[in-house]
């Protein structure tokens, strides 16, 4: 009999790894991936399309009835920043990222989308880093999630005196067109990506 080999008891968000894919889904000759390591809440809710039922009456009985199953087409996510990240705001949402000057390095803001422009959005995937924790106590590995073609958009924020604001993005997940894969997997791994050392090391 087969067992699952890691326990899997869940606590905390790590960071969230955004890889922009090509417009039809497939992943680009030249990858590029960003790390949020500010994560501070991904939610994950089944986007479900309920199955209809019918019923054929006579008289006063209920002849026959049918009921499809409910499907579920995807996922709806939201994930919380800490802070105001112009990068991930990109590539989530899209838009366009300002620069001081004429300097590619320092990026001051970012500027929203137009509506023509949201008609056409880049797909990204996201991979989602959980810790897992055994029975003692002590974290064994992380729970990743792969979320492998999303669209997201504009976060929500509130300002109010003394509060801290954090960004919240809503996404959608998918199957990814191109490969046929299905909306997400989750995985255990014994390491974060090396994006998020070369994040702490930078």
């Amino acid at each position: 009999m087969t067992k699952q080999v890691k326990k899997g008891y869940l606590r905390g968000v790590r960071g969230v790894l955004l890889t922009k894919l090509n417009k039809d889904g497939s992943m680009p000759a030249e990858v590029e991936k960003y790390w949020v390591d500010t994560a501070q809440e991904v939610g994950i809710e089944a986007e479900i399309v309920e199955g209809e039922s019918d019923e054929l009456r006579g008289g006063d009985r209920i002849l026959v009835r049918t009921d499809e199953d409910d499907v579920v087409v995807g996922a709806q996510l939201s994930f919380t920043d800490a802070r105001f990240d112009a990068r991930a705001t990109e590539l989530i949402a899209g838009g366009t990222l300002i620069y001081d000057g004429e300097d590619p390095d320092e990026i001051i803001g970012w500027d929203s989308p137009k509506i023509s422009e949201q008609y056409d959005r880049t797909p990204f995937q996201a991979e989602v880093y959980v810790q897992a924790f055994n029975d003692e106590g002590g974290r064994e590995a992380y729970l990743k999630y792969t979320f492998r073609y999303c669209k997201g958009y504009a976060s929500s924020i509130t300002h109010t005196d003394q509060e801290w604001g954090t960004p919240e993005f809503p996404i959608k997940a998918r199957e990814n067109p191109a490969t046929g894969e299905s909306t997400y997997k989750k995985e255990f791994v014994l390491e974060l990506p090396e994006q998020a050392e070369q994040a702490e090391d930078g």
